[in-house]
């Protein structure tokens, strides 16, 4: 079922999932973020705090590669291919709400909001790690793609990069540059998830087509669970 025996990584597909749900971040993320500016002059929480918030995405990210890694049979990878797929159009026609995560946003979110309280200026990492566990339904897509790596440390660099890519959305919004339409960058998250159904359709063909299977026209190089 596979060209070679290296996984083929999709990690870097969250950075551009990211990218494409900014405009979500430069309305939910950005009005935070310009609360934390005008606290104060230091530039330093300016940069504790949301690398706290893309630090909690890379763990996050580490956590469901590894339960991936464990529950995903390699048998199966086609099917968790496209239900993530699938998820992401869930998220962005907003089937699916920002309510999955609520449950960690009560019970640690506002846990380290408290501890950050006590820790002055460093305590705005901690602020921004609860930032990352704001039910939100652009995360929850991008620990869809996370999910599909066959390492944790490779879910861990998919949030991260996805934390990044939030990044200059939210810049915008502190510039005070409030007529730049980012919606059209969707259309990426539609392509991401046109790919992932692409491949684990094209997946299930090859386990049942010997065409398919050695087809040269392929769009899985290697799947991230073969043995």
């Amino acid at each position: 079922m596979c060209l070679n025996d290296n996984s083929m990584n999709t990690w870097y597909y969250s950075f551009f999932l990211g990218l494409a749900g900014s405009w979500h971040c430069l309305i939910m993320c950005g009005p935070i973020i310009a609360s934390v500016k005008s606290k104060g002059n230091s530039n330093l929480r300016m940069i504790l705090y949301p690398l706290g918030r893309i630090t909690m995405y890379g763990l996050m990210g580490y956590i469901v590669a590894g339960i991936g890694s464990i529950w995903l049979f390699p048998a199966w990878w086609y099917f968790y291919y496209i239900a993530a797929g699938i998820l992401i159009i869930l998220v962005m026609t907003q089937k699916i709400g920002d309510g999955l995560l609520l449950f960690f946003h009560e019970r640690v979110g506002k846990y380290l909001r408290k501890k950050g309280l006590k820790w002055g200026i460093m305590g705005y990492f901690l602020a921004g790690m609860a930032n990352g566990l704001m039910p939100c339904g652009l995360v929850i897509a991008g620990l869809s793609i996370a999910m599909l790596q066959p390492k944790p440390i490779l879910g861990f660099f998919s949030m991260l990069s996805f934390g990044l890519a939030t990044l200059p959305a939210i810049q915008v919004y502190i510039w005070g540059i409030k007529k730049i339409n980012l919606k059209p960058l969707i259309y990426v998250g539609w392509a991401i998830s046109f790919i992932l159904i692409l491949r684990g359709t094209w997946g299930i063909g090859m386990n049942q087509s010997h065409y398919l299977k050695h087809s040269g026209l392929s769009p899985i190089i290697c799947h991230p669970f073969s043995k």
